[in-house]
């Protein structure tokens, strides 16, 4: 751990809860909580499942994990697997991905986590009004089904994706739930950022913030421009729910918090 920066002191400096992933390290998730846990206030835990593998906890996994929450005054946040969509045309595919995020929930709900962050996939940018509105109407009873086991609906925090968040609009009104603002995103795809923030930050509980190359990949925060950064961290104020420095890897995580270091200590 002595390669681990320590992290900016809450202080002044920021009023947000500085989270990371739960693959900093090369390892499964349990040994990665427990080597994050002292440093951070959230760990975004990352879960997927495949014919090969899968990653989701088991209850002695899920019973330690809380205890070390309790020790280190430590939320999570959930990320639900990516491998299907809740707005695929297929509807078998629909139900897999709710059958799968059931399971998750009923896992992890006795962690009582900060927000699930869910992907409203199944939808292309360049897709037609009626295919936008069949999307729309695909997910709704779903989004439903998952709601009712929360209770809350603005635990669940809609990312915003590689198509126009607008499209979400329908859906965050009706629930309502909350928003994940992935800055990475919003750079990738060149959207007015600006204004996306500006409209979303009520409802956000959740921020992801990592560098990118305008690709799909998360890289450390040192390589995107340090003004931009700045100007995103700006954008932000005083907001206080979860920051998640997004990025998969000791190498890119230690950079990411060390180049947060310098810009909160402007």
């Amino acid at each position: 751990m002595s390669d681990f920066p320590p992290l900016p002191q809450t202080g002044g400096k920021r009023s947000f809860r500085l989270g990371v992933t739960s693959y900093v390290y090369p390892a499964d998730l349990s040994p990665n909580i427990r080597l994050l846990a002292p440093f951070v206030d959230d760990i975004e835990l990352v879960f997927f499942e495949s014919k090969e593998h899968c990653n989701f906890p088991d209850p002695a996994a899920v019973d330690e994990w809380h205890r070390l929450a309790d020790e280190h005054h430590l939320t999570y946040t959930v990320h639900f697997p990516i491998d299907k969509a809740i707005g695929s045309p297929n509807p078998a595919e629909r139900q897999s991905f709710v059958a799968v995020a059931e399971r998750l929930i009923e896992l992890c709900q006795p962690l009582n986590p900060h927000g699930w962050i869910l992907h409203l996939e199944g939808i292309t940018p360049d897709a037609t009004p009626d295919r936008v509105t069949a999307w729309q109407n695909e997910i709704r009873p779903h989004l439903q089904q998952l709601t009712n086991l929360i209770g809350d609906p603005s635990l669940f925090c809609v990312e915003n994706l590689g198509y126009p968040f607008e499209w979400c609009e329908p859906l965050l009104s009706e629930f309502p739930l909350g928003v994940c603002l992935d800055f990475g995103h919003l750079w990738q795809m060149q959207y007015d950022w600006k204004s996306h923030v500006a409209k979303w930050l009520p409802r956000t509980r959740i921020i992801h913030l990592y560098g990118t190359d305008h690709s799909s990949r998360h890289y450390s925060l040192e390589k995107s421009p340090a003004p931009l950064v700045r100007e995103a961290l700006d954008s932000i104020g005083d907001y206080n729910g979860v920051l998640t420095l997004e990025t998969f890897g000791l190498d890119d995580t230690a950079s990411s918090l060390k180049c947060l270091q310098q810009y909160l200590a402007v």
